[in-house]
């Protein structure tokens, strides 16, 4: 496949309106078991494996983006490539990638090179909402 150089601002808003359904779907499923700590406890557990998966599907939308239009900044776009990147083969753990000037401290997830990935919702939305925002911008 030919690298990606735009995306049409329909299918990035569809992204993002499936994303932000996710997200009310998780936001409604928590309320349901909010005071039921055995149900709690069951969804504080799963939740980093489902938004870690969630992200991944995130990126998918968009993998063929062409990495030239992405820059190498430390941008949403970079930090999810990291994240992914770490899910996908190292265990979950982040790992440093020279070509790219990440700092965790300006990072959307603010997750350090080294830690290991453990998304929940807010974060999640967080990093997604950037994520597309930068698609938009930089993949028109």
């Amino acid at each position: 496949m030919l690298a990606v150089t735009s995306y049409p601002e329909v299918y990035v808003q569809l992204t993002a309106s499936r994303i932000d359904e996710q997200l009310a779907s998780y936001a409604a499923l928590a309320a349901a078991v909010r005071g039921n700590a055995k149900a709690e406890a069951a969804l504080a557990a799963f939740a980093p494996g489902y938004f870690n998966s969630m992200l991944l599907a995130l990126d998918h939308h968009f993998m063929h983006r062409m990495r030239g239009a992405e820059g190498k900044d430390g941008n949403p776009l970079n930090e999810v490539r990291m994240l992914t990147d770490a899910i996908m083969e190292h265990d979950g753990v982040l790992r440093e990638n020279k070509t790219i000037k990440y700092k965790a401290e300006k990072a959307v997830a603010g997750i350090a090179v080294g830690e290991t990935i453990a998304l929940d919702a807010e974060t999640f939305g967080r990093l997604a909402r950037a994520y597309v925002e930068q698609i938009g911008k930089r993949f028109p």
